[in-house]
Formats: structure tokens, sequence, C-alpha cells
């Protein structure tokens, strides 16, 4: 329920005492919201043309997602028409498909996208929240916004602005789906992002959901493993700083037999950033041989950060392994006088190492040309095809 246009978002699954403050988190909303600009580009064969039958829509919408009901009810109710992209049986594109997604300034927009993947079919598809708002796309805001566009663009800079999305995906018996978020917002967007999957039997998701933003960031994902032998695979990079709230819900549902998750969570916090993660595993009852595993790796670089870590197992089912672990800490005195006999300061030495995660992250993104725009901003430059490391 909407009180007051609050969302309560990111639910654990099972709640623990509240004065802990990691049940959940909460967020303001528009009723109605302006629908985000969505450029999509189709490099390969998947089409954006299909018409879904009720029953693929059926799976869709009853999907559970990772921020809740609460934001799934909202994001529905919305003027938004989602972006629909398909394969055919068997189709394996060899280029991803493209979505950018652009803010409006001093407003609250939304985005939803669903992804279906038929029988024995592969699809990557690659989702990109700019910097740039849809002031920077000259015509194409005239087409989706009107009269708005006649606003002074250096009112920009000064008003706050967010974009919610949500994703749905069906991955049907054999087939694989990869989705890359790369959230690189700028000062004054804040995002949310929710991600619900579906699984059918041997098909397999990886979600891989990096974060750059300056300012406040929320990724929720939950995946229903229901057919036996389905595999779920989702790494997170984040680097938050100057007060940033960054806010992670990913839960794993096991039903099908000798099913697997793989849960990985790496971080930087630095200067007043809080951050919250929770991840879940849960193995219900007919589950059995399935294997959970959930890891995180937190590197603190001030004494003034928040950092909540919620590792969560629930088992009604015997015959499963599931584990999970944390690893939190700053540089330890050894590593700052290893930098410092270099000539290295210790600030320097922060900076090397949140770069260093963050890079690692971002050369897993499948298109090239986003990834070394983005490796640049870190002083990264990938080796031509024909060289070597």
């Amino acid at each position: 329920m909407i009180s007051d246009n609050t969302l309560k978002v990111n639910p654990l699954p099972a709640p623990t005492w509240n004065w802990l403050r990691v049940n959940d988190t909460d967020i303001r909303v528009e009723e109605e919201p302006m629908e985000a600009v969505c450029i999509v580009n189709l490099l390969g064969e998947i089409s954006d043309s299909a018409m879904l039958e009720e029953e693929d829509v059926e799976k869709l919408l009853s999907a559970e997602s990772g921020m809740g009901k609460e934001f799934a009810g909202w994001i529905a109710g919305c003027p938004v028409d989602p972006v629909v992209l398909t394969t055919t049986v068997g189709m394996k594109p060899e280029k991803p498909a493209v979505l950018d997604y652009y803010s409006t300034p001093g407003a609250m927009t939304a985005a939803r996208c669903q992804l279906v993947a038929r029988k024995g079919s592969e699809m990557t598809v690659v989702m990109r929240i700019s910097g740039k708002s849809a002031w920077d796309l000259g015509t194409l805001w005239d087409e989706k916004l009107g009269d708005m566009a006649e606003q002074e663009a250096e009112t920009e800079e000064s008003v706050e602005a967010s974009l919610a999305s949500e994703t749905r995906i069906l991955v049907e018996d054999g087939a694989k789906v990869h989705l890359v978020q790369i959230c690189d917002p700028g000062e004054k967007l804040s995002v949310y992002s929710d991600v619900a999957a579906v699984l059918g039997e041997d098909s397999e998701f990886t979600l891989l959901q990096i974060t750059l933003g300056r300012e406040n960031t929320l990724f929720g994902a939950a995946a229903d493993l229901r057919g036996d032998r389905s595999r779920l695979k989702i790494d997170a990079a984040y680097n938050a700083a100057k007060d940033q709230q960054v806010d992670i819900n990913y839960v794993a549902r096991h039903r099908g037999v000798n099913t697997e998750s793989e849960i990985k969570v790496d971080g930087v916090l630095r200067a007043g950033a809080k951050k919250a993660f929770r991840g879940t595993i849960d193995f219900i009852r007919g589950c059995s041989g399935s294997k959970g595993d959930e890891r995180e790796d937190v590197l603190l670089l001030d004494e003034d950060v928040v950092n909540r870590t919620v590792p969560l197992i629930l088992c009604t089912e015997e015959d499963v392994e599931g584990s999970h672990g944390a690893t939190i800490g700053d540089l330890s005195e050894e590593s700052l006088y290893y930098f410092r006999s270099r000539g290295i300061s210790d600030e320097a030495a922060y900076q090397l190492l949140a770069d260093g995660r963050m890079a690692a992250a971002l050369r897993k993104i499948p298109v090239k040309e986003i990834r070394d725009e983005l490796l640049a901003a870190y002083g990264e430059v990938e080796p031509a095809e024909d060289e070597t490391i």
C-alpha cells in the first residue's frame, strides 16, 4: 500500500528485529510518473515486435520481484508501455540488444521491459541508465515530451530526478538469458531497478548489475528456479561515496531439483556512504540436490560509512547445500606500507583499489563501445584484439 506516496521496497523474505533497520527500505514515488525515454538498439536478431501469448504474460506478471509487492503493484499501474524483446526457438544471436534509458530533470520517470527467451535460445541484453537526460537528445525530446523541451537546459544541474525500472524475464526450457544493467546516472538522479525472473528446465539466467552513480541506487532481483537443473548467477558491483545510499535485495527461490544459484557482490564504501545488502537463498521442499552460494566483499575506506549485510538461507528441504559469507574490512597497515614505500599516498592507494574493483566489473560488459567508454573513466584501456596482455 502507498502511504503518502511512500513504498516499502527490497523486503527481507524472513524479517528480523525492526531495530536493526534491515527488513526493508522506503522510497517516495509519484502516482503517475512520466515514461522514461528508452532507445532500443537491436544489434543482433532479437525481436521487439512479437506479440506475447496470454500464458506468457501471466507468468511474467505473476513472478516475484526483488523490490517487492508494493513496488510491483505501483509500477504496474503506471502509464508506461513495456519494451518487449523475444527470441524464437533455438535462436542464438551473436550480438546483444542494447537499451539506453534517459531521465527527465526534476521529475520521476518509469520504464518497463519484458524479456522472453524461447526454448533452446539465448538472449543477451544490456541496459544502461545514462548520466545524460532526455534534454540531451534534441529532437527526440520534442517528440516524446512536447512543450517541456522549451525549458532551459541549465536547470538540469539544479534539480533532482529519479528513474524506476522493472524488468520481467521468462527463460523457457534449455534457454539462456544474460542481463547487464549499468547505472551511470550522475549527481542528481536516483535509480530504482527491479528484476523478476522465471526459469524453466535446464535454463540459465545471469545478471550483472553495476552502479557508478553519485546518487542513491536500489537494486532488487528475484529468481524463481522452477525448472529442474536451472541455474542462476548474479554479480553486482558498487562504488558508493558522498553520502550515497546503495540498497540491494537478491532472492533465489529453489523449487526444481538439482538447481544452482550463485550470488556475488563486490563494493567500496567511502565518504559517508550507506549500504544494505540482503541476499536470500530459499530451498523449498522438493528441490533436492540443489546448491546455493552467496558472497560479499566490502572495502571500507572511511570511518563514517555504514555497512549492513544480511546473508540469509531458508530451508525446508534436507538434501541441499547452502553457504554464505561476507568479507568486510579496510586496508591493512601492511598494504598501506607497501603503497607508501613506492611513493603512493594513502588517498591515492584508496582510489587505486576502488577503481580497480569497478574496472574488474566493467570488463564483463559484452558491448565493447560501452565497456571502453566506462573503463576510460577509470584510466583503463583494453588491449586491441591482436594484442596480448
